[in-house]
């Protein structure tokens, strides 16, 4: 067949030079084609780096958290390659504490905000996703191109939300950070989380600069705006209960924002009671991590023994994690507490060498109390006797 189509062309003078012109015009348009279109896909994915931005909820009434303000602004500084983790107690305010942060650094654009919302997504990948790249080296390339149109690095922020529970999300984050972040300096890399054991299990060789956003001191609390919060979400049985809300919810912003809401349809009594049975439930929860096996690889049973070093300690100076450290670690803590859903105590840490377990509120700590010594009570041999 190929014989008798090449001896018809032969027939016709000049058809075959023809043809073959053709054939290298065409692989020549197609050539063309296609280095326009990997062009166009280039360009397209350094202009989703340019005009992506990072957004949070921005609350009616705002608490004012100067402090906190102005930590982060410091921590958004791109002449330093540090990868950046912020993390503190669900609901405490940090997204939102990041957007002001952003928007008063004048950092509007150039923000890529990367959601890794279920154990199967890992920082790369997902990046990648978020670009239209194929691979590393577009999203890298991307990345360079948008830091020369931008005349300073873009932004990567990393946030591991409370649901995600697999190591090897936070440990993809971790080399993302390290080597994307610090070593190849392609993005100002902001690791954001919402869980304690999330946070503690982040490592980037200690390159990484932390910040916890903890609950509201006792001096934020007194200012005029946690009146005006109270009152919008709850009305005057909010602002006439301010005291006993903070007692209940030990300064985190949205569970002081729940509870005052809940006043709206419930008396005072009804939501303190509620709220104190399910912390009640929680601290059950937590003394169950020692049925669970305990904390830490070599599953150490020592649940009552935390919570009663953390009753019998002031609220506001909590226990340091290192006076355990021969035996578990924060970040073991921080693990079995978030398995075990019992969050009545968590790590606070203002640096990574000062690590303390505290009760999560007032309320709580007293709670833990009286259940500990109720657990000690009820330990103790009995006296046998006439009665």
């Amino acid at each position: 067949m190929k014989q008798r189509i090449r001896a018809m062309f032969s027939r016709v003078p000049g058809s075959v030079p023809a043809l073959g012109a053709g054939a290298a015009i065409g692989g020549f348009v197609l050539d063309a084609w296609k280095r326009r279109q990997e062009e166009q896909d280039r360009a397209r994915m350094v202009n989703r780096v340019i005009h992506s931005s990072f957004h949070a909820f921005q609350p009616k009434v705002e608490i004012p958290r100067e402090q906190v303000q102005v930590t982060m602004k410091r921590l958004l500084d791109l002449d330093d390659r540090s990868p950046v983790l912020i993390w503190g107690n669900h609901l405490a305010g940090k997204s939102f504490a990041l957007f002001k942060a952003l928007e008063q650094a004048g950092f509007r654009e150039g923000i890529v905000h990367v959601q890794l919302a279920d154990d199967k997504q890992v920082a790369r990948e997902k990046l990648c996703q978020e670009l239209g790249a194929l691979g590393d080296v577009e999203a890298k390339e991307a990345l360079k191109q948008a830091a020369k149109k931008l005349s300073r690095l873009p932004i990567v922020i990393l946030e591991i939300p409370r649901e995600v529970s697999d190591m090897a999300v936070v440990r993809s984050c971790s080399g993302f950070a390290k080597t994307w972040g610090y070593d190849a300096e392609l993005a100002k890399v902001i690791v954001l989380a919402s869980s304690a054991s999330m946070a503690l299990s982040f490592d980037a060789d200690a390159r990484e600069v932390r910040f916890q956003v903890q609950p509201l001191s006792e001096e934020e609390c007194q200012q005029e705006e946690v009146q005006t919060f109270l009152k919008h979400h709850g009305g005057a049985a909010a602002v006439e209960h301010k005291s006993d809300l903070l007692h209940l919810s030990g300064g985190n912003v949205g569970k002081l924002e729940d509870l005052a809401q809940a006043l709206q349809t419930k008396t005072f009594e009804e939501v303190r009671l509620a709220t104190i049975g399910a912390q009640e439930e929680e601290i059950l929860r937590f003394f169950g991590i020692d049925a669970q096996g305990g904390f830490g690889p070599k599953e150490v049973p020592a649940a009552k023994e935390v919570a009663r070093r953390v009753a019998d300690a002031p609220f506001d100076q909590c226990v340091r994690s290192v006076d355990f450290a021969d035996r578990f670690t924060s970040k073991h803590l921080a693990q079995a507490v978030k398995a075990q859903g019992a969050h009545c105590i968590y790590v606070k840490a203002t640096t990574k060498a000062d690590e303390r377990f505290c009760a999560a509120s007032p309320s709580v700590h007293a709670l833990l109390k009286r259940k500990t010594d109720a657990l000690e009570a009820n330990t103790k041999p009995k006296r046998r006797g006439m009665f």
